[in-house]
């Protein structure tokens, strides 16, 4: 799906964040996540979203929502519907589109989605920055030899470890999982510093990309 946001006008903002994992205990440990339980993680996760979200403000969440059981679907819909803003889901591994088509709480749903951004840049320009957002990391995305960013989840920053963090190199890429930023969602504006040092590539362009 492609999805084109105007941010020149009016009073909003944009933000990715991804991997949630509601009522997986496991978790917790897997990611050395600083909580005691689930129920103390998702207070946290409420929170976060809701200092930095406000009810204009428009959220691409990039997969894995939650690991309930039948028994927790209600207590995960009462989660979804306390947070703040318009989101738009990215289907991960762990999404079922059933459950997630039936919270009726998403904007859209899809497995990949690209987002054209028309925003103002640091001398107060108007510049247009396309996001590719998708639930894995991939090696290639369209438009990335322009410079577009690839935003993703999944990997919980393992990518970021030994031999695979060369996966990062060069490429305008980020994994917004929410153990990453304090689970705080990131604001477009923050994906954008954060791969600021990273040149576009130097590559001879056909005159009909142009």
């Amino acid at each position: 799906m492609r999805l084109k946001i105007d941010l020149t006008q009016g009073n909003k903002n944009v933000y990715f964040i991804s991997d949630f994992h509601f009522f997986h205990d496991n978790v917790i440990r897997f990611d050395k996540r600083p909580f005691s339980n689930v129920h103390e993680m998702h207070n946290e996760i409420i929170k976060c979203w809701n200092e930095t979200v406000t009810k204009n403000d428009i959220v691409i969440y990039l997969g894995d929502l939650s690991f309930a059981k039948k028994k927790d679907e209600n207590n995960v819909l009462d989660i979804i519907n306390k947070l703040n803003g318009e989101i738009h889901f990215v289907l991960g591994n762990h999404d079922r589109i059933q459950d997630i088509k039936k919270t009726n709480r998403f904007s859209t749903i899809q497995d990949y989605l690209e987002l054209k951004l028309l925003h103002f840049d640091d001398e107060s320009k108007i510049i247009e920055t396309m996001f590719c957002c998708m639930h894995y990391p991939i090696y290639a995305w369209n438009k990335s030899h322009f410079g577009s960013i690839l935003v993703h989840g999944h990997c919980h920053g393992n990518l970021h470890h030994g031999e695979s963090a060369s996966f990062y190199t060069n490429r305008r890429a980020i994994d917004v999982g929410c153990m990453l930023n304090a689970y705080k969602p990131m604001s477009y504006k923050e994906v954008i510093k954060k791969l600021d040092h990273i040149p576009l590539p130097k590559i001879k362009i056909r005159e009909d990309e142009q």
